[in-house]
Protein backbone atom coordinates (compact mmCIF):
# COMPACT_ATOMS: atom_id res chain seq x y z
CA UNK A 1 0.00 0.00 0.00
CA UNK A 2 2.85 2.39 0.77
CA UNK A 3 4.30 1.76 -2.68
CA UNK A 4 1.09 2.94 -4.36
CA UNK A 5 0.89 5.95 -2.04
CA UNK A 6 4.36 7.00 -3.15
CA UNK A 7 3.47 6.35 -6.79
CA UNK A 8 0.42 8.59 -6.38
CA UNK A 9 2.69 11.46 -5.42
CA UNK A 10 4.77 10.98 -8.58
CA UNK A 11 7.98 9.77 -7.03
CA UNK A 12 8.63 6.97 -9.50
CA UNK A 13 12.41 7.46 -9.56
CA UNK A 14 12.68 7.38 -5.77
CA UNK A 15 10.44 4.33 -5.72
CA UNK A 16 12.61 2.55 -8.29
CA UNK A 17 15.69 3.36 -6.22
CA UNK A 18 14.09 2.00 -3.05
CA UNK A 19 12.97 -1.20 -4.75
CA UNK A 20 16.27 -1.90 -6.54
CA UNK A 21 19.42 -0.02 -5.54
CA UNK A 22 18.60 0.28 -1.84
CA UNK A 23 17.05 -3.16 -1.53
CA UNK A 24 18.63 -6.59 -1.60
CA UNK A 25 19.60 -6.23 -5.27
CA UNK A 26 23.29 -6.92 -4.68
CA UNK A 27 24.51 -6.58 -8.27
CA UNK A 28 22.71 -3.27 -8.77
CA UNK A 29 24.13 -1.87 -5.54
CA UNK A 30 27.65 -2.79 -6.65
CA UNK A 31 27.10 -1.16 -10.04
CA UNK A 32 25.76 2.01 -8.41
CA UNK A 33 28.74 2.21 -6.08
CA UNK A 34 31.19 1.66 -8.94
CA UNK A 35 29.63 4.23 -11.25
CA UNK A 36 29.32 6.75 -8.42
CA UNK A 37 33.04 6.50 -7.69
CA UNK A 38 33.94 6.78 -11.38
CA UNK A 39 31.38 9.51 -12.01
CA UNK A 40 29.47 7.71 -14.74
CA UNK A 41 25.76 7.35 -15.35
CA UNK A 42 23.72 4.70 -13.58
CA UNK A 43 21.92 2.26 -15.86
CA UNK A 44 18.58 0.61 -15.12
CA UNK A 45 18.82 -2.86 -13.58
CA UNK A 46 18.25 -5.75 -15.99
CA UNK A 47 17.05 -8.30 -13.46
CA UNK A 48 14.81 -8.37 -10.40
CA UNK A 49 15.82 -8.03 -6.75
CA UNK A 50 16.13 -11.17 -4.67
CA UNK A 51 12.98 -10.32 -2.70
CA UNK A 52 10.96 -10.37 -5.94
CA UNK A 53 12.46 -13.71 -6.91
CA UNK A 54 11.54 -15.05 -3.47
CA UNK A 55 7.97 -13.82 -3.94
CA UNK A 56 7.75 -15.64 -7.29
CA UNK A 57 9.07 -18.86 -5.73
CA UNK A 58 6.60 -18.63 -2.84
CA UNK A 59 3.71 -18.08 -5.25
CA UNK A 60 4.82 -21.03 -7.36
CA UNK A 61 4.87 -23.21 -4.25
CA UNK A 62 1.19 -22.31 -3.85
CA UNK A 63 0.60 -23.35 -7.49
CA UNK A 64 0.22 -19.74 -8.63
CA UNK A 65 2.12 -18.53 -11.67
CA UNK A 66 3.15 -14.89 -11.78
CA UNK A 67 3.64 -13.58 -15.31
CA UNK A 68 5.61 -10.35 -15.46
CA UNK A 69 7.31 -8.35 -18.16
CA UNK A 70 9.48 -5.29 -18.42
CA UNK A 71 7.54 -2.12 -19.08
CA UNK A 72 8.97 -0.15 -21.95
CA UNK A 73 7.78 2.25 -24.60
CA UNK A 74 7.29 -0.51 -27.16
CA UNK A 75 4.83 -2.30 -24.82
CA UNK A 76 2.42 0.64 -24.97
Amino acid sequence: MEVWALEGFGVAHILQEMLTYKSDHIRARQEVLGTTIIGGTISNPEDAPESFRLLVRELRSLALELNHFLVSEKNF
